[in-house]
């Protein structure tokens, strides 16, 4: 199923104000968060609710987004306009892939949805150089 243009603007827009809701938890990912592996992030952070709150929060925004670009409910192109995954994937890929130990599935369309901004990214260069 895929949402009118109006519907999927509207999910947009109450993405977007999930995401500007989560101001901290951003700044704490893209500037804080400073680990190379899943068991560094358990040894620097397993005491610190705060800092779990801020990870999940990105996390899980990305999931949710990333199901809904997946599923078609909101169109790649709009979103990918916005919202930009991949500096957050980058940070979190190694902790997410040691979660995965547990938890096999955990944060996927997360992954997926930073892996078709990689195509559209590319993508998006060729048109450019046209």
């Amino acid at each position: 199923m895929k949402l009118n243009k109006k519907d999927e603007v509207d999910t947009l827009l109450k993405l977007y104000d999930i995401y500007d809701r989560h101001r901290e938890s951003i700044i704490w990912f893209l500037h804080k968060l400073d680990v190379q592996s899943y068991d560094q992030y358990e040894q620097k952070y397993h005491d610190s609710s705060e800092r779990f709150f801020h990870f999940t929060a990105i996390c899980g925004f990305f999931e949710l987004s990333g199901v809904l670009v997946n599923t078609r409910l909101i169109g790649q192109d709009m979103y990918f306009d916005i919202f930009n995954p991949t500096p957050y994937w980058k940070k979190a890929k190694l902790i997410v892939e040691g979660m995965r130990k547990e938890r096999p599935h955990i944060y996927e369309n997360f992954e997926v949805l930073n892996n078709k901004r990689l195509v559209w990214t590319k993508r998006r260069k060729n048109k450019i150089k046209r």
